[in-house]
């Protein structure tokens, strides 16, 4: 797999932090994708904004002498009632050459859809159909790709239905590899039911800290939580030979995962009780001693400058994991 690095790795890494390299300018993000031997960079048309033309064709010419692929997106949001950002973030990638476009479905977090219930929810994935079908008929003229990610809010087959119902070849789904314990799905059954539609992959991994309620999921470099990358990669590369992939570390702040709580599983459809405890036994496999703390710098409250270095080092050893790991092509 072709792997890259996604913006949302960071939060803090910029020049007044005392950085070099300032990933939210995208041409910085470029000059630490290509540092690194990755292969692509992600971002979003907000990076763009208030750009020239000239300015938007030298970055274009930039990712091609770098040999990287961009992919757009539209950070999080609903288009239930406003397509606007799918289909601004469409028109971005069009100028800049990027190969997909990444889409999220909801805000909903920590898979907690309990604001919704279950029939609420339903009706709410029926209303995305006819505006992600007018999206989609720009990224058909387009031939631009695009992906639904779980972010911690739906599915694989949410997201699968939505791909039937809508209709088109090009609409696929991006793949946030941790973001499936959120929802009470392992990371291999989601991976296996949501291959064929998959065309994008977030590197993501947690390490799992047990609450009465649940675990709570804490960012952190790749190999160092949750997720087996050998074998995960290998799955995926098998599976979907042309899916890319992005290093994308997330949320600076833990995600607490209510997953035993019995209202949790009122907004999901019934499912075999084999595949819930899938999921519950892999968080309880990975579970972190009580007594390790599950906050991040940023939780902490520590300097900018801290923060930053927290997380430029976070994404320096998930690449040299991926590299020792044999990975990184």
């Amino acid at each position: 797999m072709r792997i890259g690095v996604c913006l949302w790795s960071f939060t803090d890494c910029h020049r007044e932090a005392g950085r070099t390299l300032d990933p939210f300018q995208p041409e910085d993000l470029a000059r630490l994708a290509g540092q690194a031997g990755l292969a692509s960079i992600e971002c979003g048309p907000g990076q763009f904004r208030g750009r020239s033309a000239a300015a938007r064709t030298a970055f274009r010419d930039l990712l091609q002498r770098q040999n990287l692929e961009l992919i757009i997106d539209t950070g999080s949001g609903t288009y239930a009632t406003d397509v606007s950002p799918l289909t601004g973030a469409l028109e971005c990638a069009r100028e800049l050459g990027a190969r997909m476009v990444r889409t999220t479905i909801s805000s909903v977090l920590e898979g907690d859809r309990r604001s919704y219930g279950l029939e609420g929810w339903q009706r709410y994935l029926a209303a995305l159909v006819d505006p992600l079908r007018q999206a989609m008929e720009i990224a058909e003229r387009y031939a631009l790709p695009v992906g639904l990610e779980n972010h911690q809010d739906a599915g694989a087959g949410e997201l699968l239905w939505l791909c039937d119902r809508v209709g088109s070849d090009l609409l696929g789904i991006t793949m946030d590899v941790a973001n499936a314990l959120a929802v009470g799905e392992t990371p291999e059954a989601f991976a296996e039911r949501v291959m064929p539609r998959l065309r994008h992959v977030h590197l993501k991994d947690y390490t799992v800290h047990p609450t009465p309620s649940g675990y709570r999921l804490k960012r952190c470099a790749l190999g160092d939580g949750v997720i087996d990358w050998p074998s995960m990669l290998a799955r995926l590369d098998a599976g979907a030979p042309a899916a890319r992939g992005c290093i994308e570390l997330g949320a600076t702040q833990a995600r607490h995962i209510r997953i035993l709580e019995a209202d949790y599983w009122s907004a999901y459809p019934p499912r075999p009780v084999a595949a819930a405890i899938g999921a519950v036994r892999a968080l309880h496999r990975a579970a972190r001693p009580a007594e390790e703390d599950w906050r991040t710098p940023h939780e902490h409250q520590a300097t900018a400058s801290a923060r930053a270095a927290y997380e430029m080092d976070q994404f320096e050893r998930s690449v040299r994991y991926l590299r020792e790991q044999g990975l990184l092509g």
